[in-house]
């Protein structure tokens, strides 16, 4: 019972010694709110941020993405080859058991009589274990989870990502959808004006560099018009790459240009940590590399393996099984590596390496997370400036239009002069709308960064 114990306590000493995971260095601070943003208060977390446009096409159109999404189903590869890794990790701290069977005839040649023919039968169980003492298996296997988990935050990442480039690329088009219903309007509205223009003309009331004139501005906006068409037919097939579909155009809902989005409230940026999968990935992975680390350093102590045998060999197959044929061994040997040229700690000092450089890729992970986020807080006050000036210069452009067509039903003025203010309407309708989806990219580029969305109750 005593020397039970004393093998015990000598074990757990051992195993107390055993090499240690290195410790991250200081985290980076951080700031109780952002810079840019107008709440200071904590927000409560919205997974699906999507749904905030209120557009059932767009929200099948992200269920189909992350179903059939190649790149997604490629990442997915990963995390299950992460954790058949894992499994062959784990299995190295278990006892191996292996069964053989062998079956052997001859004939032998002797110098002092004629040639024989002998033949042997063996079977038998081996089995073998070597001790953990110095926690390399257990290291190695908790490098597989963390690896595992890593992979994992990776396809959250991925999706997020995916999704947000879904939205943005849908937002676009579907403002592009709006433009150009504006642009047809004003294309309408120039040529009325030019065909009123040319009888002018041709009474001689108006100079031919006019005419020429605003036949330029025509060409000008049937040129946009190709434009806005192209643009828009190549964002509808990028929507459906992303979709995994053959590249042919898909059908959007112009419905998101109707939609008015409160200010954000990103919340505090402590729980942008918690948020971003890309930064639980990094974390993950630098946990990984230090307990590479550690088992990098187990490997240069000493190795126990304990190992059994239990079989059966005879001359016959038929008394194969009987006790007197039984053989059996047990074994233990320790290993220590003497010399091997420095390759074991040059392994050791090629895992610190990985460790400090994970550390570095994850202080930068965190930096970046952080700019991402108060670029689009910065980007987006700024378009709802912009939006607020182009929307002045929208209301008063169309609300001279107006007063010019009344003056004109009135016989107060020229169509002329109310066409021409018509038109200028148009043109800044269309600087609207272009300035709303800028602040829309703004917003999903915020949703992207933040790791998700917020609650938009208040603006409901």
């Amino acid at each position: 019972m005593k020397k039970t114990f004393f093998l015990l306590l000598i074990f757990c000493l051992l195993t107390g010694c055993a090499p240690k995971p290195p410790k991250p260095s200081p985290s980076i601070p951080l700031p109780k709110s952002y810079y840019f943003a107008a709440s200071k208060e904590k927000a409560p977390f919205v997974d699906r941020w999507w749904e905030n446009f209120r557009d059932e096409k767009l929200n099948e159109l992200v269920a189909e993405l992350l179903s059939s999404n190649l790149s997604l189903r490629e990442a997915a590869e990963r995390v299950r080859e992460s954790a058949a890794f894992l499994k062959e990790a784990r299995a190295y701290r278990f006892p191996k058991l292996n069964f053989s069977f062998g079956a052997n005839r001859e004939r032998a040649y002797s110098p002092y009589g004629p040639s024989f023919i002998s033949g042997s039968f063996s079977a038998s169980l081996f089995t073998s274990y070597e001790l953990d003492i110095w926690q390399k298996f257990s290291h190695a296997k908790r490098a597989a989870a963390y690896k595992l988990l890593a992979n994992e935050e990776n396809l959250k990442a991925l999706a997020q990502s995916l999704v947000a480039e879904l939205v943005s690329k849908y937002v676009a088009a579907s403002y592009l959808a709006c433009e150009k219903e504006v642009l047809a309007e004003q294309l309408a509205t120039q040529k009325r004006y030019l065909n009123l223009l040319r009888e002018r003309y041709q009474l001689g009331l108006v100079d031919a560099s006019l005419l020429e004139q605003e036949e330029r501005l025509l060409a000008g906006l049937e040129l946009e018009k190709e434009n806005l068409e192209a643009r828009g037919l190549s964002l509808r097939q990028e929507i459906a790459l992303l979709l995994g579909r053959y590249p042919r155009p898909t059908a959007v809902s112009s419905e998101i240009c109707m939609l008015e989005l409160p200010a954000p409230n990103p919340g505090l940026p402590a729980d942008l940590l918690k948020r971003r999968p890309d930064i639980r990935a990094a974390k993950e992975a630098l946990l990984a590399a230090g307990e590479e680390v550690a088992a990098k350093k187990a490997d240069l102590f000493p190795s126990i393996t304990l190992t059994a045998k239990e079989g059966r060999i005879s001359n016959a197959l038929a008394t194969l099984l009987r006790s007197e044929n039984r053989l059996w061994q047990l074994a233990a040997t320790l290993t220590q590596p003497i010399f091997d040229a420095g390759a074991r700690k040059a392994r050791v000092k090629e895992a610190y390496a990985r460790f400090r450089l994970q550390e570095a890729r994850y202080a930068q992970t965190i930096l970046q997370a952080f700019y991402e986020v108060e670029n689009a807080l910065m980007l987006e006050n700024s378009w709802r400036k912009r939006l607020a000036l182009v929307s002045r210069q929208e209301k008063a452009a169309c609300k001279e239009a107006s007063i010019r067509k009344a003056r004109y039903l009135l016989g107060t003025a020229s169509s002329l002069d109310y066409l021409k203010a018509k038109n200028f309407c148009l043109e800044q309708k269309r600087q609207k709308l272009a300035a709303e989806n800028s602040l829309m990219q703004a917003r999903i580029s915020l949703y992207r960064a933040l790791g998700g969305g917020f609650s938009q109750e208040d603006g409901s």
